[in-house]
């Protein structure tokens, strides 16, 4: 994440999370039909291993974000 010299709320914080979900869950779909009409490479399935595991991560932000005191909220 880029950082503009200022904080961004945590609403902020998860739009912006919540986007790049979006595009990783359409990425999974696409390597995933790929991966049912043609086979992944090892290449591709490291892609695929990337994206899900980004993921995963991006879940454990959320959460870390919606459990914080609203007084000790990243960028609050």
């Amino acid at each position: 994440m880029k950082s503009s010299g200022k904080r961004r709320s945590s609403s902020d914080q998860v739009k912006q999370i919540m986007a790049e979900l979006d595009r990783l869950f359409q990425q999974q779909i696409e390597l995933t039909k790929w991966e049912a009409f043609v086979g992944f490479t090892p290449a591709e399935l490291e892609e695929y291993d990337r994206v899900v595991e980004r993921i995963r991560q991006l879940y454990v932000e959320l959460g870390t974000l919606n459990s914080a005191p609203t007084g000790q909220r990243k960028g609050s």
